[in-house]
């Protein structure tokens, strides 16, 4: 913690070959300003084109496979890219910001998530039969060709091999844009990857989203899209994918809610996984929880309570020992988050500061922000209708449960939400009323999604699902075939 380590270079990948640039993107540690953790390339729309290329070269011969032979593969480079994990983890806090555990955590369950999805190979390769007129017709799948990729910062490693994974598998080759503020250890996980691969299966293109974002996504040599992030980043896509007819998956914001009923328990294990699930990556997830609604009856002691847990947290380097909570990613998302504070204090909402700041946190060293709720929001409060994507927790009371209802689905989101109640069937009785791709009771989030099955979002929170076979097949088309015998 002295002494920085030496700065890492991350080269691209097109068609096998490591390919570099004259101009470098800089990668700075967001919980100490000014420390370089690494560079990359800062790629250009031709080298778009030969990865799309080589992408396309690559294609035919891997499709011809049989999902078996292809998991086959697939798999022998799940554990080739697990090689020099500890290593990566490190740098992974250093440019992302969040927790050793948290990386870990993340790097960790990779391979373990996705040896989920290998194993729908035996039931991806049965088509589905049925009588027809004159002969038989036999429901199957193809696959797009080539897929693009493009991911976040937050949680690039799982959110690109979730979507290159089961592109792969379906039979594509994928051209992968890694995030340009977070990309040392993606790169270095597929490009490991990739090694076991043929060459020209999987490339990466880094570079910045206004300089190679439109080559990426027009390009007449990419058949499919899958994007993780913004709403108007989604927007622009997809008008971008339009021009040629492309497929798209989108993962995008959401701002979850969650409903407390009145036996809700509020215990301390609970309160501490609901907790994890608000400021987890320093409240910066899709999937985290972004509103609390709580009757007003239970409202004192669930702040009580919940603050007790939140108040645990040491907010610092993520490399230091005893540090639950990191920096922010960026200073931009600092200071959007600090106006978002402004402008709720000065609105008249109660704020109260929790958890404890090491000292590079309270030296302001990084981008470190102090975990936060807030009560007395106002309803229509941007704090209660925007993603925040930060760690101020905005808590709402209410009266009747079709009232916290109603009010937790008035939102153009819909990626998740909860309710905690010590009775599940109730729970889930109100689950089903609220209109998100997910919803999960007494728990909420990424540490509680069920792998095997598919999650995704609603309404301006995405298009398409992940995970299960209705993930792989995200990333093929449906083909019929009809004889005349």
């Amino acid at each position: 913690m002295s002494s920085s380590p030496a700065p890492v270079h991350a080269s691209m990948l097109i068609d096998g070959e490591r390919v570099n640039s004259n101009n470098l993107i800089e990668v700075y540690n967001p919980a100490r300003k000014g420390e370089l953790v690494g560079t990359v390339p800062r790629g250009t729309p031709k080298d778009v084109e030969a990865a799309v290329a080589a992408a396309r070269r690559a294609q035919p011969a891997w499709a011809k496979l049989s999902f078996a032979q292809r998991a086959e593969a697939l798999g022998r480079a799940l554990k080739r890219a697990d090689e020099g994990m500890a290593e990566r983890a490190e740098l992974f806090v250093r440019e992302n910001g969040k927790t050793l555990g948290e990386a870990k955590g993340e790097l960790a369950g990779v391979s373990k998530r996705m040896e989920m999805t290998l194993e729908l190979a035996g039931e991806l390769d049965k088509p589905r039969e049925m009588d027809a007129p004159n002969g038989r017709t036999f429901v199957g799948h193809i696959p797009f060709g080539v897929v693009v990729s493009i991911v976040p910062w937050n949680a690039p490693v799982t959110l690109a091999v979730q979507q290159f994974l089961p592109a792969l598998l379906a039979g594509n080759a994928v051209v992968l844009k890694p995030p340009e503020t977070c990309p040392l250890g993606l790169i270095g996980y597929a490009t490991a990857f990739a090694s076991e691969l043929p060459k020209g299966l999987l490339n990466i293109v880094t570079g910045l989203p206004g300089e190679i974002g439109d080559a990426l996504t027009t390009n007449p040599g990419v058949d499919k899209i899958g994007f993780t992030g913004s709403v108007p980043s989604a927007a622009k896509i997809m008008a971008n994918a339009a021009q040629t007819i492309k497929g798209i998956t989108l993962e995008l914001g959401g701002n979850d809610p969650a409903i407390l009923l009145e036996d809700a328990d509020l215990g301390e294990e609970s309160m501490a996984r609901m907790a994890r699930a608000v400021y987890r990556m320093t409240g910066q997830v899709c999937m985290a929880i972004k509103r609390v609604y709580v009757p007003e009856s239970i409202a004192d002691k669930f702040v009580e309570a919940f603050s007790g847990q939140v108040n645990k947290l040491v907010v610092g380097d993520g490399l230091a020992e005893g540090v639950g909570m990191g920096p922010m990613h960026t200073a931009r998302a600092l200071e959007r988050a600090e106006a978002l504070l402004a402008e709720t204090e000065k609105s008249g909402a109660k704020v109260t500061r929790l958890g404890t700041l090491r000292d590079e946190a309270r030296s302001k060293q990084g981008n470190f922000m102090a975990p936060m709720i807030a009560t007395n929001v106002a309803e229509d409060s941007r704090l209660m209708r925007e993603e925040q994507f930060c760690p101020l927790l905005p808590i709402a009371t209410y009266k009747s449960l079709d009232d916290a209802i109603a009010r937790a689905n008035d939102t153009i989101y819909g990626l998740g939400g909860s309710v905690w109640s010590r009775n599940v069937d109730a729970a889930l009785d109100v689950a089903r009323r609220i209109e998100a791709g997910s919803v999960f009771v007494n728990t909420h989030g990424t540490e509680s999604v069920n792998r095997r099955a598919p999650y995704g979002g609603v309404k301006q929170s995405g298009i398409g699902r992940r995970a299960g076979i209705e993930g792989v097949r995200e990333y093929m088309q449906i083909q019929t075939l009809t004889t005349f015998e």
